[in-house]
């Protein structure tokens, strides 16, 4: 028992948790196009309104720590399914764009809660029944998004409102409030006091800016970069550099998401099998190796399995990452875990924008190989900091 919650029940809570996180703010994404025809914005009005999005979710996330810390992750994350679900609703509805851009605001802040808070209960929950979950955990977020997305349109395409649509996805994110999240800690701070000695708390409290901690966010940052080049770039790639239809454009990111969902679904028995530090280490050296046969060898076939081989090799990285931050003994978890995705979700949200900066001065292949580079430097940081340890 795990304060008081059995082992099945504490992970189908983490997984619905996660599954639940991807799921509703991907059902988002097939409201846009209505969202633009409903105010008639133009294209960089729309960028704009869309940014409200991130910038909730990225003034939001130091706070998930104390959230989680204070409510414990079960409360938090179900006010977080709610919001996130009558945020939804109020999308449908809004007619007024500054008040669209307000209710997107606090979707980002709801949505990035349940995100965050979802990390810290499994990092937690990890430690607890000593194996790895977190890949998986992240893999079943993929995969809300994509049945999140799905979904949204088949209900959409269907004849559905729109506002009925949303009133179906908030049922489901209230079931899975209500039930599964019952799995989720009630307290982070007993669930912690319970590894942690007294002078482990001491130093924790005044070790909020671990410098490896820190550091673990610097590498997050490069990794979710990657992502970000993929899925802002890679289309661009394709049809600029391969001269591949701009219809068919999106098959690099799909090749990408592919194979990272799929081996993030297997990760936890991966890293079971052959320790997380050879998983760190093998994976940035197959994004490296993505990029190189991306841009080395030009034909589209050999660009869309370089894509495919940074999906590979970029699943497991992140999670694994999170991983080894909430180990470090001196920092709670809940503040550890929050610290981290912080500065990894700045990369993703400046990321593709540096990328286009670069890419400006030095064309973008040249700008992949630099990437390659940078992913390869976290591959070696992780296997000095991980020395002695599988």
């Amino acid at each position: 028992m795990l304060n008081g919650i059995s082992e099945r029940a504490a992970l189908l809570g983490n997984r619905a948790s996660f599954l639940m996180a991807g799921l509703g703010i991907a059902a988002w994404a097939p409201m846009i196009p209505f969202v633009k025809e409903r105010f008639a914005l133009d294209e960089h009005t729309l960028g704009l309104l869309l940014l409200c999005v991130g910038a909730g979710a990225f003034s939001f996330m130091p706070v998930c720590s104390v959230i989680a810390y204070r409510l414990g992750c079960r409360l938090a994350c179900r006010l977080a399914a709610l919001g996130l679900g009558a945020m939804l609703c109020a999308v449908a509805v809004i007619d007024n764009v500054y008040l669209m851009a307000a209710a997107l605001f606090v979707m980002g802040c709801f949505s990035v809660t349940l995100d965050v808070v979802s990390n810290i209960n499994a990092a937690q929950l990890e430690i607890d029944i000593d194996r790895p979950i977190m890949s998986g955990m992240h893999g079943l977020y993929s995969v809300g998004g994509f049945i999140g997305s799905l979904s949204f349109t088949f209900l959409l395409s269907h004849e559905l409102s729109l506002i009925s649509s949303a009133l179906i996805m908030v049922a489901v994110l209230v079931l899975s409030a209500v039930f599964p999240f019952r799995g989720l800690y009630g307290s982070m701070k007993a669930a912690e006091e319970n590894r942690e000695s007294s002078e482990d708390r001491r130093r924790g409290k005044s070790a909020l800016f671990h410098p490896t901690v820190l550091l673990i966010g610097v590498l997050c940052f490069i990794m979710f970069m990657t992502e970000g080049s993929i899925l802002d770039w890679s289309g661009v790639f394709l049809n600029e550099n391969r001269h591949l239809d701009i219809s068919m454009a999106g098959y690099g990111y799909s090749a990408f998401a592919i194979t990272m969902t799929f081996f993030r679904l297997t990760g936890d028995r991966i890293v079971r099998t052959f320790g997380r530090r050879a998983v760190l280490v093998s994976g940035t050296v197959f994004v490296a190796l993505g990029y190189g046969l991306t841009v080395s060898v030009p034909t589209v076939w050999a660009a869309l399995l370089g894509f495919a081989l940074i999906g590979v090799g970029a699943s497991n990285v992140v999670p694994q990452l999170v991983s080894v931050a909430a180990a470090i003994k001196e920092v709670p978890v809940h503040v550890s875990v929050s610290v981290v995705n912080a500065v990894g979700f700045t990369g993703s949200l400046i990321g593709p924008a540096l990328i286009g900066f670069i890419a400006h001065q030095i064309t973008l292949p040249y700008t992949f190989i630099l990437q390659a580079i940078a992913v390869l430097c976290v591959g070696a940081i992780c296997f000095r900091l991980l020395k002695g340890r599988r």
